[in-house]
């Protein structure tokens, strides 16, 4: 919504003609040339999307399901406790989530569902994961999501590491000072209290790997290993 303000606001308003100038503006959107692919994300073979940032129609309409696990997940962090030091911080996080256009919150809710039904089948004694990235141009934030059979501190540990790679691995194109990398982990509750568990993890800037860490995070996501952490 703030994007869209942004975009119109320096047209003039038309009495009533709200409508109209959307639906010119999505039109335009779908018709609008794709722009240059992230090198980092490409280079892992990552694949391309493009979706107009306006849709042409009603937000849900494709698969409701889908959009209401995204919705429930971005109103589990927005109603999350947090003190006036933090708060500004974790109102960047959301706005960061907020900015995937909706376009792709279809695919990144039905990736959510199936993900945490595949994870809460996962067999005993073993670790399950499926993952997700959304790397846009320049100026937008990468987001990963991603859901685990069991949340333990080993499995933020990795969860992390991960984010800090594919964040350093955007570092090697851009300038990582102006990065921003945010990743959702949503892992299974048995207790009935809830469905799910969500944690958040936020990479600003550099995050200063060093060359041990990144031999050990390459070695693990990049390497033969990956596929003990599969990405969809």
């Amino acid at each position: 919504m703030v994007g869209y303000l942004h975009r119109v606001g320096a047209s003039a308003p038309v009495l009533g003609g709200e409508p109209e100038r959307y639906y010119e503006l999505a039109a335009a959107d779908a018709e609008a040339v794709p722009g240059d692919l992230d090198p980092s994300w490409t280079r892992r073979g990552g694949q391309p999307h493009s979706v107009p940032l306006l849709p042409a129609a009603p937000v849900g309409s494709d698969d409701d399901e889908a959009h209401t696990m995204v919705r429930i997940m971005l109103e589990d962090m927005a109603t999350s406790p947090s003190g006036p030091a933090e708060r500004e911080a974790w109102q960047q996080v959301l706005v960061s989530l907020d900015s995937l256009p909706v376009g792709y919150r279809t695919e990144l809710g039905r990736f959510l569902l199936d993900a945490l039904d595949t994870v809460t089948g996962a067999e005993q004694g073993t670790t399950t994961w499926r993952m997700r990235t959304f790397v846009a141009g320049p100026g937008w934030d990468q987001l990963g999501f991603a859901a685990c059979s069991a949340l333990t501190d080993h499995t933020r540990a990795a969860f992390s590491a991960r984010l800090q790679l594919r964040h350093h691995e955007r570092g090697e194109y851009s300038d990582l000072a102006d990065l921003r990398s945010v990743g959702v982990l949503l892992t299974p509750r048995t207790d009935g209290y809830r469905d799910w568990d969500t944690t958040v993890v936020a990479v600003n800037g550099d995050p200063k790997l060093t060359e041990e860490e990144l031999r050990t995070y390459q070695n693990l996501f990049n390497g033969p290993a990956r596929g003990a952490l599969p990405e969809g």
